[in-house]
């Protein structure tokens, strides 16, 4: 056997041989859902195209947050201790989501689950209201 030949039918054995790790790493792999638990934060949705430069909030902003939401810009919550919070779609139904960007602009409550990576928290969003 030539040394090209050989070394593409290596290269096809470890293919087959890594296969059944990859898939059942794959199939394992449940975006850490078990890790977040499940609950509620209260404060105003922000669009963080303009309030992270610029500081935009408040009512006088709704229009443009909504218009930003539309447009697709992230979406934060700024809750009442003054933490800003990236607010997500869960994978599984995005209804509460696209709810999230018809109120931009205003104080609301969200519940969902949260998680942090490198500094980062987000709000997975499964519900929300306008705040009490």
């Amino acid at each position: 056997m030539r040394k090209p030949a050989f070394v593409a039918l290596c290269a096809l054995v470890l293919a087959f041989a890594a296969a059944p790790y990859v898939l059942a790493h794959d199939q394992g792999h449940d975006h850490d859902k078990a890790a977040a638990a499940a609950t509620s934060w209260k404060g105003e949705i922000v669009d963080l195209a303009c309030y992270v430069p610029h500081g935009a909030k408040g009512a006088g902003h709704a229009d443009c947050a909504k218009k930003c939401a539309k447009m697709g810009q992230p979406l934060g919550l700024l809750t009442g201790d003054g933490d800003l919070v990236l607010l997500m779609a869960n994978h599984d139904d995005t209804k509460p989501f696209e709810s999230v960007k018809e109120m931009a602009g205003s104080m609301v409550e969200i519940s969902g689950t949260s998680a942090e990576r490198d500094g980062v928290t987000t709000i997975t969003v499964t519900g929300v209201k306008p705040a009490a």
